[in-house]
């Protein structure tokens, strides 16, 4: 009744019309289709973007999350490790849970053998931008946040393997991490400095790339050929060194004195 209708049934190429599940070729997709200069466009945007999220990420205030208070106090036994140094420079503890952040900072001064004539901060991350406790400095300057001094060292730590950071000096930025050994079952009457290795680096030495530098030269009898940039010669860098430092050793029952007076 009606007439023959020619049927094209040549296959159709569906390369440009449907898109496809995979993301990569979604954006090959998108990106072929525009111009050099739009494709600069969109890049300067997406950087742009990842930049502003990376600044609000930064900016963002952090409060730490604390455990609750337990009923029992505990005590932590505790290695001590300043970090990147090679070889470590570390310190073994046993702590009562109920210590307060500012207590623990006076106690690791101690066991350590810092001057306490830097700031320091307490984190709970490895990065430097994690959420952190303020002290009393930071309020003065107007800041905002979980003041160090009413916070236990229980309610960060509760396990093995738990974690806590503290920083000291901001300029050399001395990076410490306190990890729990073994978790006991009543606390310390006091404080214990166990055991440790190596002395701690002298103040202001320019981090632990200058104290590397300063260890290297000690160690190799005050070489001339090693002496760090930062003196002008053995003399000035002989005086200006702790008296007797070597790296290598470290003076337990003075570090344990200073631990007594600080705790």
């Amino acid at each position: 009744m009606f007439g023959a209708e020619k049927i094209d049934r040549s296959p159709v190429c569906f390369t440009r019309s449907v898109p496809s599940d995979d993301p990569a070729e979604l954006i090959n997709q998108l990106v072929s289709g525009m111009s050099l200069q739009e494709q600069r466009d969109l890049m300067v945007t997406l950087l742009d973007q990842r930049a502003a999220t990376w600044l609000s990420d930064m900016r963002a205030p952090r409060t730490p999350t604390l455990l609750r208070k337990p009923r029992k106090v505990r005590g932590f036994q505790v290695r001590l490790d300043l970090r990147f140094t090679k070889p470590p420079v570390w310190r073994r503890l046993v702590l009562p849970g109920d210590l307060t952040l500012s207590e623990l900072h006076s106690v690791i001064q101690g066991a350590m053998g810092w001057y306490d004539s830097h700031l320091h901060r307490f984190r709970v991350g490895a990065e430097h931008n994690a959420a952190y406790f303020i002290t009393e400095f930071d309020l003065d300057e107007g800041e905002e946040g979980i003041v160090e001094d009413q916070v236990r060292l229980d309610q960060l730590i509760a396990d093995v393997g738990d974690r806590l950071w503290y920083e000291y000096d901001f300029g050399d930025g001395w990076d410490h991490v306190l990890k729990v050994e073994k978790v006991l079952s009543q606390p310390p009457g006091e404080v214990q400095l166990l055991t440790g290795k190596r002395a701690c680096p002298p103040e202001d030495v320019g981090g632990v790339g200058g104290y590397a530098a300063v260890a290297e030269w000690v160690e190799n009898g005050y070489d001339d050929t090693l002496l760090p940039e930062q003196f002008a010669d053995g003399r000035h860098a002989r005086d200006w060194l702790p008296v007797d430092w070597h790296p290598a050793e470290f003076d337990i029952e003075q570090a344990r004195a200073g631990v007594a007076r600080e705790a």
